[in-house]
């Protein structure tokens, strides 16, 4: 009877051990995936803001050389458009995923950049 009795205390023992591990296995995995997502995410806003500020960059020297060709005023639509043709031509996913948000981040941009 002792023999069965530590036997049985052994199965349990291991089914207990068994599930200690698979939850520490599951929580392990749940944080690592967060961190991964987020790593994802921050790399992702980097890019992002970095052709935001190659576009507002790329703008502004295109308003110059208009300017300078046509000697008139360019308004700030026609920067506008010239940041979004930059980005549509960097990344089109860019456009596709931040669509009618695009024109307040570039807006947000330039106000970062310029102080206007």
């Amino acid at each position: 009877m002792d023999t069965t009795l530590q036997e049985l205390i052994n199965q349990v023992l291991i089914l207990i051990i068994t599930a200690i591990f698979a939850i520490i296995g599951a929580y392990l995995k749940q944080l690592i995936k967060t961190k991964i997502d987020v790593t994802k995410y921050g790399f992702e806003n980097e890019r992002v803001e970095r052709i935001l500020d190659n576009a507002v960059s790329y703008a502004e020297q295109k308003a110059k050389d208009y300017t300078k060709s046509q000697s008139a005023n360019i308004a700030s639509s026609k920067k506008l458009d010239f940041a979004r043709q930059y980005i549509n031509t960097v990344d089109r996913k860019v456009v596709q995923k931040y669509g009618n948000e695009l024109n307040q981040m570039l807006e947000r941009k330039v106000a970062q950049k310029f102080g206007a």
